[in-house]
């Protein structure tokens, strides 16, 4: 560590006037206070310097700064669609693009068109939510009311028939940082398979990618892409189409893509705990979803029996576990290449010692 005294003895030694070195002095003071601010940047800035300076250790902001030197943007967050229903509006009447719509909970929609109205005062009309991210993500009819008076609508109904879709939070540093390191380390050149991956990952939604090419496949000028989606809920057809789509405007070969999804492959897990007498169920149950959650984050070839269950035991208050299973089994699993696993059914009940 570099000190104040220091650097102030290191100045005075080199001063070759014959001002006074008496401390309080006018030009000790002055002195004093530049090297406070010298130790203060030495001791506290350097360092930071040094780690925003490197991929690995570089924070959120120099982060992006350096994804920008390479062109690999940060993926923002995406506005959730839905495709909503309208009963009982006025007949053949014009429902405007913004149109807007709400939850309970007031996530709002509104429309991404202009739709009429058929005789019987039905539409269906796809809409967009107004908050970016997972939040638009909503439920099956979650959608049920009109945002305010419209026109013809007064005595009008709306739903959404199926869940909201498409709505993905702002691209996790460490995946940001992830996708970095691995576009530097990945040979991504000449339209080979790192480069369809590179391409797929930059897309809002995307997560896991897997390839094959016309080697694999068999098909000269064919390559086939699999996704999997940010949230491991259902790939879409637009995220489908949105991937095939930035592929085809980046390859240099003109090779026939196909984009598919991978498949997800559930894992459940049941066991009985032995607690300490402090300790929720309920809260360790949380505590080891979130751990099983970080585990198979990467898309792993196998799901290890040993590695879950001391996941277990590393949550506070967990003695023993007995009777557990993986997927009703007491073996590791294989996942073959175009399978994700994601965490499933979690059953765990908590035991008395001795049971």
């Amino acid at each position: 560590m570099t000190t104040k005294e220091e650097i102030q003895t290191s100045i005075n030694s080199r001063l070759t006037t014959k001002a006074t070195k008496i401390e309080g002095g006018t030009i000790q003071d002055i002195i004093g206070s530049i090297s406070y601010e010298l130790a203060n940047i030495i001791d506290t800035k350097i360092e930071t310097i040094l780690d925003n300076a490197f991929i690995v250790s570089a924070d959120e902001i120099h982060l992006e700064l350096k994804g920008r030197e390479l062109n690999i943007i940060r993926k923002p967050a995406s506005y959730a669609l839905l495709d909503a229903k309208i009963t009982n509006a006025d007949s053949e009447i014009i429902i405007p693009e913004g149109t807007k719509a709400k939850t309970k909970t007031n996530i709002v929609f509104e429309t991404t068109t202009n739709v009429k109205t058929n005789a019987d005062g039905q539409a269906e009309v796809q809409m967009q939510c107004l908050t970016p991210g997972n939040a638009g993500n909503i439920k099956a009819g979650e959608l049920d009311s009109f945002y305010e008076q419209y026109e013809g609508l007064e005595y009008a109904s709306i739903t959404n028939l199926s869940p909201a879709h498409d709505g993905y939070d702002i691209e996790d540093i460490e995946q940001y940082r992830k996708r970095i390191l691995e576009y530097l380390k990945d040979d991504t050149a000449n339209s080979n398979i790192s480069d369809y991956i590179f391409w797929a990952k930059s897309v809002q939604g995307v997560k896991h990618v897997e390839v094959k090419d016309a080697m694999e496949l068999n098909a000269p000028g064919h390559v086939d892409i699999y996704i999997s989606s940010d949230n491991n809920k259902e790939v879409t057809p637009t995220l489908l189409n949105t991937v095939k789509t930035r592929i085809q405007t980046e390859q240099i070969i003109n090779a026939y893509v196909s984009v598919y999804p991978l498949n997800y492959l559930e894992i459940n897990v049941n066991a009985e705990l032995v607690l300490n007498e402090n300790t929720n169920i309920n809260e360790v149950k949380s505590a080891f979803i979130n751990l099983l959650n970080s585990y198979l984050d990467d898309k792993l070839n196998y799901v290890s029996y040993l590695y879950i269950s001391n996941l277990l035991f590393e949550i506070e208050g967990v003695l023993d576990v007995k009777n557990y299973l993986l997927n009703n089994s007491d073996v590791s699993i294989n996942v073959q290449k175009l399978q994700v696993p994601v965490t499933g059914e979690i059953s765990l009940v908590q035991i008395q010692n001795g049971e």
